[in-house]
This record gives structure tokens, C-alpha cells and sequence, in this order.
């Protein structure tokens, strides 16, 4: 049976680090060994992945944005393994993506991302255009993300110095800058915080 090539999505704080705790812990007890790549972009843990709890995982390949999938080491290293689970994956570059889907479709291993639909200008990141484009099965989690209205949380606005922009880098890992925070929020609240230009303080 031919393995699958998933990307699950969610808006920031949606719990995705926490569910991958869980797969691991689930694939493990089954006596399946998992290996985890974390895009070297996100230096939030350094090369762990950390959920809310404060629990650190070490990851098999801290992937830096210029390294292969590819390579005979690289392949010969993912053979080892029955399960490849990637974290923040919209943080790949789309190259990156690819490779993992053509390892998932000639070695046969299963490969499940998680990560961010969208960045704080509400477009798909890169990678994230080329994971929808390729995935086998594609799925919003079950979020525990929640806007400050109390709705379901879609987006990822940014903040800085306290006030929501739609300018700047795409890529700021939160919590590193202080001055740069990222807040879940509702569509409505988007909308009406971010885009019309309202420089709300909460």
C-alpha cells in the first residue's frame, strides 16, 4: 500500500507541537521509529521541538534552508526510519517539500507535516503553497487556538512594539525578538484590527 504524504494546519497556538508529542509517543509504543526534522530557520528550542508543557523532543535532522532531502546520506539515514514527521514545515523551502514528498513516493515512508497555513499578511508561505499542492490528504486541526473575541482562530497577525502591522520580514520567530509578537485572530478580527489599519493596542 502506497503511504501517504499529509500536511495538518492550524493558526499559531493550535496545538500542533502537542499532537506531535502524541504521534511519537503512539508510533514508538508500536515499536516504529520516527524521525523528526525541524526546519533550522526556527530557532525556538534550538534543535528540539518544545510544546506548551515545557517537554523538549531532540530532532533527527535540524534542516537548514540550503540542505537536501536528497543525498545518498541523507536517504540512507531516513531508510532507518517508518514514520518521518516534519514540524513547522512552512518553513521549508518549497524545494525541500518536494523532496520529502518524492521520498515519501520511492522509498514508501510515510511523511506528515505540521505547520501554518498562512503568514501575518494572510498568504500562503511558500512551502505551505507547494505542501497543498502536493499533500495525499490535507486537514485543519482541531484547534485550541482562540482569537481574543473567543471565536476560532484563522489568522497570524503580527505585532510589533504592541501595535498589529502588515509589514516587515515574513520570518520572525516569535518570542526571540521581544519586540515581535504574533497573536491568533479570528477573520473578522483580521480584518478589522489588521487590514483596515487600525492600530488597536490589544
Amino acid at each position: 500500500m502506497q503511504q501517504q504524504f499529509i500536511f495538518y494546519f492550524s493558526a499559531m497556538k493550535g496545538g500542533k507541537t502537542t499532537r506531535i508529542f502524541q504521534r511519537i509517543h503512539d508510533f514508538e509504543e508500536n515499536g516504529q521509529r520516527v524521525c523528526l526534522i525541524k526546519p533550522k530557520i526556527d530557532t525556538k528550542g534550538g534543535n528540539c521541538i518544545i510544546n506548551r508543557l515545557g517537554e523538549r523532543k531532540e530532532v533527527t535532522i535540524f534542516l537548514s534552508k540550503t540542505e537536501s532531502l536528497l543525498t545518498k546520506k541523507k536517504e540512507k539515514l531516513l531508510t532507518n526510519y517508518q514514520q518521518i514527521i516534519v514540524d513547522e514545515a512552512q518553513f521549508l523551502t518549497p524545494k525541500q517539500v518536494e523532496q520529502l514528498w518524492i521520498i515519501n513516493k520511492s522509498k514508501n515512508i510515510p511523511v506528515t507535516c505540521f505547520g501554518l497555513k498562512s503568514n501575518f499578511q494572510g498568504k500562503l508561505f511558500p512551502a505551505t503553497t507547494r505542501l497543498l499542492a502536493l499533500a495525499d490528504k490535507i486537514g485543519e486541526l482541531d484547534s485550541n487556538s482562540i482569537c481574543k473575541c473567543g471565536r476560532l482562530a484563522k489568522f497570524n497577525a503580527k505585532k510589533v512594539n504592541g501595535k498589529y502591522t502588515l509589514f516587515g520580514d515574513e520570518i520572525e520567530i516569535d518570542g526571540v525578538n521581544k519586540e515581535t509578537e504574533y497573536v491568533p485572530l479570528c477573520g473578522k478580527c483580521f480584518y478589522e484590527k489588521v487590514v483596515k489599519g487600525e492600530n488597536y493596542e490589544n
